[in-house]
C-alpha cells in the first residue's frame, strides 16, 4: 500500500522542466536583442541622442548574445542533447517556435557580427549603405527572436498564466526596458573604470527618459493582461484566484510598483541625478528578471494533477551555473571592451 502511494506522489508530482537557467536564458537574450534595436535608432534612423552611445549598445547586444545560449546547454545537462535541436524536428517547423528560435538566433549573431565588421572598419562611412540594411534585417530578427521566446510559453493552453497573444508585445516592451537599464549601468561602471573625464549628463537623460517611455508600454499592457486574466477568465477562476491571493505582492507591489512605476517617477522627478538613475535601473534589471521568472517557473506551478500549486527549489548546481554564467559575461565583455579604442563612446 506504502509503494502504491509513493509510485502515486511520484507521479503526479513532475520535476519542473524548466528550470532558473531557461529564465536566465529569456533575460539576457532580451537585453541582447533590444540592446541592438537601441543601438540602430542612430545607424538605422539617425537619431542623434542615441549616437554617443549606440555602438558601445551594439558591444552589449554582441556579448550577451554570446553567453545567453549557454543556459541553455547547462539545462540541458548533456551538451550533445543540443544536436538534437539542430538534427531532429524539421518536419514541424511551421508549428515549432524552438525551431524557429534556432534559425533566428543563427541568423541574428551574423548579423550582429557583419554590422560589428563595417563598423570596425577604418572610413566606414563608406559601407554606410551596408550598416543601414544590416541594422534593418538585425532589427526585425530582434524583434522576431523576442516574438518567438514569448511564443514558447504563451502558445500552450495548458499554461494559464501566459496564455495569452499579449505575450510576445510584453516580451519586447520588457526587453527594451531592461536594455536601457543595462546600458545605464554599464555606462557608469565604464565611466568610472575606463574613461579619464565623465560623461555629458545629457546620455543618462536619454536613456532614463527612453526607459520610462518603455516602463509606461510595459505597465499598460500588464494592466490588460491581468484585467482579462483574473476578471474575465471563467474558466480556471477560482484556480487564478488562489494564485492571485499567493503571488499578488510580486505581482503588484514588487513588479508593478516597485520595479515599473518607481523608475517611472524618478525618471521625470530626478533625471539629473545620476545616482537616481542608477537607483531606478537597477530596479528596473531586477523588476524584468522577477517577471521572467513568474512566466517561466510561476507558470508551471500551477496543479494539473496536484491538488496543490507547485514549488520550485533552487538548488546548489543552478546557483553555480548562475554565477558562472554572469562571470563569464563580466569576462567576455570587458574582452571585448579591451579590444576596441577609448572612443566607442563617441559614436562610429
Amino acid at each position: 500500500m506504502q509503494v502504491d502511494l509513493i509510485h502515486s506522489l511520484v507521479n503526479i508530482s513532475p520535476e519542473r522542466p524548466w528550470g532558473i537557467m531557461i529564465v536566465n536564458y529569456f533575460f539576457l537574450t532580451g537585453i541582447s536583442a533590444a540592446s541592438f534595436i537601441i543601438a540602430n535608432l542612430y545607424f538605422v534612423f539617425k537619431k542623434s541622442a542615441f549616437k554617443s552611445f549606440s555602438f558601445f549598445a551594439l558591444l552589449i547586444s554582441f556579448s550577451f548574445l554570446i553567453v545567453a545560449p549557454l543556459n541553455l546547454i547547462d539545462d540541458l545537462s548533456k551538451p550533445s542533447n543540443l544536436l538534437s535541436v539542430f538534427f531532429y524536428g524539421w518536419e514541424n517547423f511551421f508549428t515549432s517556435p524552438m525551431k524557429w528560435g534556432v534559425l533566428l538566433l543563427i541568423s541574428y549573431f551574423f548579423i550582429s557580427l557583419m554590422q560589428l565588421f563595417f563598423l570596425c572598419k577604418k572610413n566606414n562611412f563608406q559601407y554606410e549603405k551596408n550598416i543601414f540594411y544590416l541594422g534593418i534585417l538585425g532589427i526585425i530578427l530582434a524583434i522576431a527572436i523576442e516574438f518567438y521566446t514569448a511564443y514558447l510559453i504563451a502558445i500552450l493552453n495548458s499554461f494559464i498564466f501566459t496564455h495569452t497573444a499579449l505575450m510576445p508585445v510584453l516580451f519586447l516592451a520588457s526587453a527594451l526596458f531592461s536594455a536601457s537599464a543595462t546600458l545605464i549601468i554599464l555606462l557608469v561602471l565604464y565611466e568610472s573604470f575606463y574613461l579619464k573625464q565623465k560623461l555629458s549628463i545629457t546620455n543618462y537623460i536619454t536613456l532614463i527618459k527612453f526607459l520610462a517611455l518603455c516602463a509606461c508600454i510595459d505597465f499598460i499592457l500588464k494592466i490588460f493582461w491581468f484585467s482579462f486574466l483574473f476578471l474575465f477568465n471563467t474558466q480556471s477562476q477560482e484556480l487564478l484566484q488562489i494564485f492571485l491571493k499567493k503571488e499578488s505582492f510580486m505581482l503588484f507591489f514588487v513588479d508593478m510598483g516597485l520595479c515599473l512605476l518607481l523608475p517611472i517617477f524618478i525618471a521625470f522627478k530626478f533625471y539629473n541625478n545620476i545616482f537616481m538613475i542608477l537607483i531606478a535601473a537597477l530596479l528596473s534589471l531586477i523588476g524584468t528578471f522577477i517577471f521572467r521568472y513568474n512566466l517561466i517557473i510561476k507558470t508551471q506551478s500551477f496543479p494539473k494533477q496536484t491538488t496543490s500549486f507547485l514549488k520550485y527549489h533552487l538548488d546548489l548546481s543552478s546557483f553555480i551555473s548562475i554565477a558562472s554564467n554572469y562571470a563569464l559575461l563580466l569576462a567576455l565583455f570587458c574582452f571585448v571592451l579591451a579590444i576596441f579604442d577609448k572612443n566607442i563612446l563617441k559614436g562610429k
